[in-house]
């Protein structure tokens, strides 16, 4: 046996380190790319970490499991779909109930162009029964749904749209306003569009708020 020195050099407790150190915003949104990409079963944290040029280590410490970080890459975009909404409506508090409707329908689907992984990920995970469906359901849908239902309540109480059913009027209303951003490839391929085209984004929120809402 050698009688030299060996050197074993332990890793220090605590915080895991890395020079680069990282951006929890910028993880967040490759995060959220990569699961409306791939799914939750063809993402992993080193997947991500490896787009972040990050160590493992680092994503675990500050997001925990690959769960942890997939509720919080979800999170933050809902949020800030929630923080575009509430300054949006406080804009409009001197509007009338028409002109609110039609420029919060406009601004959600502007949203979704700008931000379409939101939507990928609710479609990948509502085929489907499990944890991450359920926390979807409770922290994102159940709180978009019930801003949508007030607003239509609203709107069927003073005589300006049709009482339709919530499940089959949300349902419709979402996928409508993002199909057209999930299918670009059609749309280019197809019709020689870009759905993601600023004139095409205000070109779809007219058709669509003229199909929602003919009486406003």
């Amino acid at each position: 046996m050698s009688k030299g020195k060996v050197n074993l050099t332990k890793r220090k407790r605590g915080r895991p380190s890395d020079k680069k150190g990282i951006d929890r915003s910028i993880i967040l949104k490759t995060a959220l790319k990569e699961f409306s990409k791939h799914g939750y079963g063809g993402v992993s944290i080193n997947k991500i970490s490896n787009h972040c040029g990050v160590n493992d280590s680092l994503l675990h410490y500050h997001f925990g499991n690959k769960e942890d970080l997939w509720k919080k890459a979800v999170g933050t975009a809902f949020e800030a779909y929630l923080k575009e909404s509430v300054a949006t409506f406080k804009m409009l508090k001197n509007l009338s109930l028409k002109d609110t409707a039609k420029t919060l329908a406009r601004q959600f689907i502007y949203y979704n162009s700008k931000f379409p992984e939101l939507y990928l990920v609710i479609v990948h995970e509502m085929t489907q029964e499990s944890s991450r469906s359920d926390w979807l359901v409770e922290n994102v849908l159940e709180p978009l749904t019930a801003k949508t239902s007030h607003l239509h309540k609203l709107l069927v109480s003073k005589g300006l749209m049709e009482d339709y059913p919530i499940p089959n009027l949300t349902t419709i209303f979402f996928s409508a306003a993002n199909s057209i951003f999930l299918f670009n490839y059609q749309m280019k391929k197809q019709f020689g569009i870009d759905s993601f085209d600023e004139k095409e984004v205000e070109k779809h929120a007219d058709i669509i708020i003229k199909i929602f809402y003919p009486n406003l």
